[in-house]
Formats: structure tokens, sequence, C-alpha cells
């Protein structure tokens, strides 16, 4: 195997694998990434066994060949080689002699038979899904996962089709126990195999996300098996999901709330930065005191001392006074991006939602704390 490639264009390729790549694998191969050079183009390939990636990139091919070398070593090697072509040659006994310029490197590689085969997504029929809609559902659900692994059910999004008056919708669902977020978008086609709907799994969706904040086209999409396929441009990203069942997250949702309050995102964002500075490392609870046309936070610290601040909102109601952890609170109000938020409350006992003023299709649920 020989070939010639842009050194911006490898290093580029090989940067999208490096959070993949398998950190602490206990097979030494997956910790390499796959470089197959065919036609007129070089393909990268890395996976932990959960997650596969796979990626082609133009380059002048020599000689056609595959071979496997460490992802994070060569990642850093390409990425400061000072000119713009980089020469890769395979020799004997799987090294790998990399060049440019003045520079040469030579690496040990493995053999690429020992490399494990990424499920099979060719000749497949996808489906289309808006590359910008698809990353904002990601967004504002992936901050509510579970990192908990004894509660595997949670560590995911359930993504599912919804079929209501007006069409259908795709839907995805994260919950770590306290804090749920739900957000619902029109379909640009229907996506077969989420009828019942699937749970994808954190890392990936992460590695998806970043992938959708890529530039480019809209991405196509497959559910066979037990994974979840993804196509855009020349990448690829397979998941497998998890096999789990998720709970019934429509009893968590308040049916009902007596109270809704109109706050500006802005204002109740930097005042509650503030007063959580002194709430206590472990809750971070703040108290929300609720008034005619006012909302104070305060936090109370024995080791550190207390926090009080005013702002105005629009509320008419009774008096109200609810603690929340001050940090699920802010996660919330940095993935909205309305200049206004919607707090429904029902009492100081009942779970809190809140959503942005302008999109009744996006809500995100808070149980409350004794602060």
């Amino acid at each position: 195997m020989e070939f010639k490639i842009d050194r911006e264009e490898f290093a580029k390729g090989l940067y999208r694998a490096q959070n993949i790549v398998e950190k602490k694998a206990t097979m030494p191969i997956l910790l390499n990434v796959l470089i197959e050079a065919k036609g007129s183009e070089i393909s990268i390939t890395a996976t932990d066994l959960e997650i596969g990636f796979n990626a082609f990139h133009p380059a002048r091919i020599i000689s056609e060949g595959t071979a496997t070398l460490l992802a994070k070593k060569l990642y850093e090697v390409i990425k400061e080689l000072p000119e713009k072509e980089v020469s890769v040659r395979l020799k004997e006994n799987q090294w790998v002699e990399v060049s440019c310029g003045k520079s040469v490197f030579n690496i040990m590689g493995l053999s690429a038979e020992k490399f494990p085969s990424l499920p099979s997504y060719e000749e497949e029929e996808y489906f289309c899904a808006e590359r910008n809609t698809l990353r904002e559902m990601i967004e504002k659900t992936l901050f509510a996962v579970s990192s908990d692994d004894l509660r595997y059910n949670l560590t995911g999004i359930f993504f599912i089709e919804k079929e209501e008056e007006g069409g259908k919708w795709m839907r995805m669902v994260a919950t770590d126990g306290y804090r749920l977020s739900i957000i619902d978008r029109s379909m640009k086609s229907e996506i077969r195999g989420l009828e019942n709907g699937i749970l994808l799994p954190k890392k990936g969706l992460g590695e998806l996300k970043k992938l959708l904040e890529e530039d480019g086209e809209d991405v196509w999409l497959k559910v066979k098996n037990n994974n979840f396929i993804i196509k855009k441009d020349r990448v690829v990203l397979i998941m497998r999901l998890l096999d789990a069942e998720f709970p019934d997250y429509r009893q968590v949702i308040p049916t009902q709330t007596k109270k809704q309050i109109r706050i500006s995102r802005t204002h109740i964002l930097e005042s509650l930065r503030r007063v959580s500075i002194l709430s206590s490392e472990k809750t971070k609870g703040v108290k929300f005191h609720f008034s005619r046309d006012l909302l104070e936070l305060s936090s109370y610290n024995p080791e550190l001392g207390e926090a009080k601040e005013e702002l105005s909102i629009e509320y008419k109601g009774e008096e109200l006074a609810i603690g929340f952890n001050s940090r699920f609170v802010l996660e919330v109000l940095n993935i909205l991006n309305s200049e206004e938020v919607l707090f429904c409350l029902d009492d100081g006992a009942s779970p809190g939602i809140i959503r942005p003023a302008n999109d009744e299709r996006h809500t995100c649920v808070i149980m409350p704390m004794r602060v």
C-alpha cells in the first residue's frame, strides 16, 4: 500500500476518529484506525465494537492495500507535519513509513486482518433527515442523559416517530431521573424502524452531533437489525442500539400546571449563575421565591455564606417557593435559544416545567428539591 494525500484532509479524517477509538481497549487493535487505499481515495475506519466510523478522502493511490496504526499517535504526527502533501507507504512486518518534506516517521502497525469489520451498510434504503433539525434535537436532549451505568436504560436518547393531527413528527426524549427533556420536530420523510422507538447511546450521539455541526448536505438514516446507520456526504457512522426499555416518560410530564411565569432568559440565567456560586457544592440547591411581578433567588451554605438576588417577572398569582438544583436549571437555560422562557409550576413539591416561550414542542421537566 502506498498513497499521497493532502495533510489537512488526512488530519480531518483522523481527528474524527479520535473519540470513537477505545481508550482502554482490551483488544489492542481497537486502539488503531484501519486505512484502506483503493481507487482514487482512502477510507479511514475506527470502532469500539459499539460505534463504528468510516470516512472516505481523496488521495493519489500508488498501490492499493490496507494498514492499521495507532489512532492517537498517527493523528499527532500528521497534524504537526509542515508540508501540504503526506506520503504513506506500507513496508515489511506491518511497519508504515509516513513522510512529508524532510520529516520521516516509521510507525509500527498491526495486521489489518485483525481489525473488526463494520456491519454492512451498502445497498440499503435510507431516509432523509434535515441536518440542522437533527442536530438541534440532539443538542436539546443530550444534556439530560444519565451518566450512571447502573441505570442502563437511561444512558441514551429515546428516538421515536409520532403521528398526530397536522402530520408526522420525530421525537427525542432523555432523562436521568432528575430532569427530562423532550422535543418534537416535523419529519422530512418517514424513517422506518422508529414506529416503536429506539434507544440511541450517548457516546454515539455525541459523535453524530459533531458530524452534523460540519457544513454539508442533509443526512440519510437507516435502522437495520440492531444498528442505527447515518450517512452524510462521504462519512458513515454506525451505532449499536441500547438493548433496554426506556421508561414511560409521559408519566413524569405534568399535564396541567396552575402557574405560568414568563421570564427573560438572559436575566434569569445571569442571576442564577451569580446566586449559585454560594450554593452547596453537593446539591447546588437554589430557592426560587415567586411573588407579584418578582422572583427572588437565594442560596445558603453554612460553610460559605448566603446570596440573594431579585429580578422582575410577569406574574400575578399567589406566592410560591420551590427549590431546584441550579446546575440542572442552568443547563436547560443554556440550550434554549428564545428570548423569553416559561416556568410552569403547580406547587413547591411538584415537578416544574421550563420551556421556550415561542416553542410548545420542546419541554424540559426538573424535579424539585428541599433547600
